[in-house]
C-alpha cells in the first residue's frame, strides 16, 4: 500500500483540525464533481515549477492584514469570505474561524484533483499557487485542511495513468530550465521547498492584461475550457528570446525593465508563431498587438499591486538574509551608477588630491 494511501485512510476516519471526515472514503465510487476534505500533505503536484512572486505577493498581503489569510481559506473552500476570526485563529484549525457560508456553496472556487491509480493518492491539477501559499504561510503547512473537487477518477487506469494525464492536459512535464522531465521527476509535495521557481512564469503572470489576455471560452459548448497551461507555455516561449538572469529581480527598476522587455517580445511575435508546447498560435494565446503602457506603469508603480507586494516581500526577505555590510555596499554601487549616468564623477577613495 502506498504510504499516502495509508495516511489518507486514517485521516478519513477522524476529525482533524476541525474538519470531520466521513467514516471511510470509497475512492472507486467518487465521480467528477464530487468533493472531499483533505489536508495539504495528501496532494501531489502535477508540475515541478511555481511562480514564487505570486506566492510572495500573497504572503505580503498576509503580513499586512492577517484577515486575508482566512478570507482566502474560506474562498478556496467554496465558502465565500471570512465572517469571524481572531488573533488566536490558525489556518490548521478550521474551527478557530468562521466562514460566511457554513457549507461549500461555490464549487467553482475549489481546487481540482485527479484520483491516481493507487487508493487515496490525489494529484492536484488546479490552484497550485494558492495552496502552496497555504503551505508556506505563517502557521500553515502540511495539515491545513482544504476541500477539493474531483476532476477525474483514474483509479483503474493502472500503467496508462500518465498517458491519460498527458492526454487530458493535467500534467506539465517541464522543469524551471524549460527542459522536459519524466513523471518520476515531479516533487512529492506542494510548496516552495519542493517546487522550483520559474522566473519566466512570474514575468508572464505579471504581464496578463498588459501584453496578452487569456482567451475566454466561446460559450458555444458547455465543455469548452480555458487553454491548458497557457502561462507556462508563454514562459517557455519567452525564455527563447531573453535571459532573465540579466536582471536583478530584487531591484524594482531592473525587474520593471525585464517586464518591459518581455512584454515587447510578446507583442512583436508574429500572430502565427506557435507558442511553447501549446500547438496554438500567439494570437490564439491572447497576444496583444501593442503593449498597454499605462497598465504596465500602473503595475510597477503601485505598491499595492501584485508586483508592488511581491517586491516588498522580496526586499524584506533579502534584508533579513543579507549582512548589513553587503546591503550598504550594494546601495553605494547603485548610487555611484546613477551619478555616473547623470554625468557626475565623484572621486573614489584613492583619488586624494594631496597624494602624489
Amino acid at each position: 500500500m502506498h504510504w499516502r494511501c495509508y495516511l489518507t485512510l486514517i485521516a478519513a476516519q477522524v476529525c482533524l483540525a476541525g474538519v470531520c471526515y466521513a467514516e471511510k472514503i470509497t475512492y472507486n465510487e467518487l465521480e467528477n464533481g464530487d468533493t472531499i476534505s483533505v489536508t495539504l500533505d495528501q496532494l501531489l503536484p502535477t508540475q515541478a515549477v511555481l511562480d514564487y512572486d505570486a506566492i510572495y505577493a500573497n504572503l505580503q498581503r498576509y503580513k499586512t492584514d492577517k484577515k486575508n489569510i482566512f478570507n482566502d481559506l474560506c474562498r478556496l473552500n467554496g465558502r465565500s469570505g471570512v465572517k469571524k476570526w481572531s488573533e488566536d485563529s490558525t489556518p490548521t484549525d478550521s474551527a478557530s474561524y468562521q466562514c460566511k457560508d457554513k457549507t461549500t456553496k461555490h464549487k467553482t472556487a475549489l481546487s481540482t484533483v485527479v484520483i491516481g491509480p493507487e487508493e487515496g493518492v490525489l494529484y492536484l491539477t488546479d490552484k497550485l499557487t494558492a495552496l502552496s501559499t497555504f503551505w508556506d504561510m505563517p502557521n500553515g503547512g502540511t495539515s491545513v485542511p482544504i476541500t477539493v473537487k474531483v476532476a477525474h477518477n483514474l483509479l483503474d487506469s493502472g500503467d496508462d495513468f500518465w498517458a491519460e494525464m498527458n492526454n487530458d492536459h493535467e500534467v506539465w512535464l517541464f522543469n524551471r530550465k524549460g527542459e522536459k522531465i519524466k513523471p518520476d521527476d515531479l516533487p512529492e509535495y506542494i510548496g516552495m521547498k519542493q517546487l522550483k521557481n520559474d522566473k519566466y512564469l512570474s514575468v508572464v503572470n505579471f504581464l496578463e492584461g498588459i501584453s496578452y489576455r487569456p482567451p475566454k471560452p466561446d460559450g458555444k459548448d458547455n465543455n469548452t475550457t480555458m487553454i491548458p497551461f497557457l502561462a507556462l507555455n508563454w514562459a517557455l516561449e519567452i525564455r527563447k528570446h531573453m535571459n532573465i538572469s540579466d536582471y536583478d529581480l530584487n531591484d524594482p527598476e531592473e525587474y520593471a525593465t525585464a517586464l518591459t522587455e518581455a512584454a515587447t517580445i510578446m507583442v512583436d511575435l508574429a500572430d502565427d508563431t506557435v507558442i511553447g508546447n501549446s500547438k496554438r498560435t500567439a494570437k490564439e494565446m491572447g497576444k496583444f498587438d501593442t503593449v498597454d503602457s499605462k497598465a504596465l506603469e500602473a503595475l510597477v508603480t503601485n505598491k499595492k499591486s501584485r508586483f508592488g507586494l511581491a517586491i516588498a516581500y522580496r526586499l524584506d526577505k533579502k534584508e533579513k538574509s543579507t549582512p548589513k555590510a553587503i546591503l550598504d555596499e550594494e546601495k553605494q554601487e547603485k548610487q555611484e551608477a546613477k551619478d555616473k549616468d547623470n554625468g557626475e564623477n565623484p572621486p573614489s577613495s584613492n583619488d586624494n588630491p594631496k597624494s602624489e
